[in-house]
């Protein structure tokens, strides 16, 4: 358990007009079992370091005090403190994108003297002494970089991934186009394809392919509306006056035979 008294408390200040600033919590880094990464008395130790600090914008300032050896974070304190704090992430870690995770830091000098020094600071200025420029990117200038390092700057590892998966949907594909090809068909030659091929859709056989097109047009001429258009109605009262005409003269032509065979009773 860390003791809050047994740590020293600085403001972080990212300009040099800042007034409320985040806090960082340093002290001299020590424990029982000895990490050759982080030697005794050459080691300073930081806690509650915000996402949007970087290993050399640490490096950078603390460089002001005494020859840096290396800058190392971690995702906590405790037994995996030797763990890089990006390798516990979901997802790759570069140097260019800094996920949005609080995090702990080890600041390993070349000289021992540097850490009281260190300890004696009243804040952490991680911007430049001379023009007052920030040495880290915050606010929107963070998210712009972090949005071009994901979409636009990833453009051969996003096409790898399109790739691979554009591989394997064809490799279903075809998998499912074969049984489909093993399958029988049915009455309307139409393959029900199974589960493992479900998006390959149906298959018709050559072999019902003249008695579905009889059918269609079959169902097309039941379908098909009459008298709906004007020409179709006038088309349809000129054959109705030709069969009329045609039963007329028949009659007559039976009425005439039946004359002759003096059979005709008109009263």
């Amino acid at each position: 358990i860390l003791n809050p008294l047994s740590f020293t408390a600085v403001p972080l200040k990212v300009t040099s007009d800042a007034t409320n600033c985040h806090s960082i919590y340093m002290r001299e880094h020590f424990i029982r079992l000895m990490d050759p990464n982080k030697p005794k008395g050459r080691t300073l130790f930081l806690l509650n370091v915000p996402p949007y600090v970087t290993e050399t914008s640490l490096e950078t300032f603390f460089k002001r005090i005494g020859n840096v050896e290396s800058v190392l974070f971690a995702a906590k304190p405790g037994r995996d403190e030797t763990t890089k704090w990006y390798e516990a992430l979901e997802v790759p870690f570069s140097s260019a994108h800094t996920p949005f995770k609080f995090k702990v830091a080890y600041i390993v000098f070349q000289k021992s003297n540097s850490i009281s020094r260190a300890l004696a600071l009243e804040s952490i200025d991680l911007y430049n002494s001379n023009g007052g420029e920030s040495l880290i990117k915050t606010g929107m200038e963070l998210w712009h970089d972090e949005y071009e390092n994901n979409f636009i700057l990833n453009v051969a590892k996003t096409q790898a991934k399109i790739n691979a998966y554009m591989a394997d949907y064809d490799k279903r594909e075809r998998a499912a186009q074969e049984a489909a090809k093993n399958s029988e068909a049915d009455a309307d030659g139409w393959v029900t394809v199974g589960k493992d091929g479900r998006n390959a859709g149906f298959e018709q056989k050559e072999s019902v392919i003249g008695r579905l097109e009889d059918k269609l047009a079959k169902d097309k001429k039941t379908k098909e509306l009459k008298n709906f258009y004007t020409f179709q109605i006038r088309e349809s009262k000129m054959q109705n006056i030709v069969e009329l005409r045609k039963k007329y003269e028949e009659d007559k032509r039976k009425i005439e035979l039946l004359k002759q065979s003096r059979r005709f009773r008109p009263f």
